[in-house]
């Protein structure tokens, strides 16, 4: 099946109304997009059952924009009008076909249950009141303090595991699962960035409004001193 160039008008229509779409955004003056260009075509020849199409970017700047589409070129794939790979990059053949195997292996039913999860997630509150924090916090609660050392050291909330914001990704596998995690900062900015993207991993958490400085003003308590061993 040879590529279909999609716009605006068709792009909806196009991912919703197919199992599995491929979409190659690229622009002419680019020369990795060329380079992949054939591997692209020839991938269509050899999967007559997925749907191989491509977007220049140039002609259609507000769509590769909504895609989130910053570098070029970038494969996307959707199956059952879900996004379920984006990666930017010329892929070799091989790579290509392993990304196509993986689609086709997906199992659906948990994906649909993913996105409705995460979908539920991103329409609770994304920051709670210090009162209700600290009843979180006298229940247990998971708290992640992203402010600096030094900030951490003068003061901070019992409890509170330090992860500067600059660390939270590359930390991503010690944050709590499986219940509400806390992110708390000096004032409430910081930590609203942590839970963003925290959020767009699917682990449920909420930012502390008003920090640290809003708990301490309340006099509540504050604990200072060394770091935890891990931080260390």
């Amino acid at each position: 099946m040879a590529t279909r160039n999609l716009t605006q008008a068709d792009f909806e229509a196009t991912i919703l109304g197919n199992d599995i779409v491929l979409i190659d955004f690229w622009a002419a003056w680019c020369g990795p997009c060329r380079q992949f260009a054939p591997v692209f075509e020839a991938a269509s020849e050899a999967h007559p059952d997925v749907v191989f199409a491509k977007i220049d970017t140039e002609a259609e700047q507000a769509l590769a924009g909504a895609a989130n589409v910053t570098s070029i070129p970038t494969l996307m794939a959707f199956r059952e009008g879900v996004l379920v790979f984006s990666q930017p990059g010329a892929l070799p053949a091989d790579a290509l076909n392993r990304v196509i195997d993986g689609v086709r292996g997906l199992d659906m039913e948990q994906v649909h249950a993913q996105v409705a999860a995460q979908r539920a997630l991103m329409d609770k509150p994304r920051e709670v009141t210090l009162t209700d924090f600290a009843e979180a916090l006298a229940a247990g609660g998971a708290v992640i303090d992203v402010r600096e050392p030094m900030e951490y050291r003068a003061g901070h909330v019992p409890g509170a595991v330090l992860m500067p914001l600059r660390s939270v990704p590359e930390k991503l596998a010690e944050v709590p699962t499986g219940q509400p995690v806390y992110v708390i900062c000096a004032s409430g900015n910081r930590s609203l960035q942590a839970t963003d993207f925290l959020r767009s991993k699917g682990i449920e958490a909420y930012s502390v409004a008003g920090g640290t400085s809003g708990w301490a003003a309340g006099g509540r308590e504050i604990v200072t001193g060394a770091l935890p061993t891990a931080q260390a």
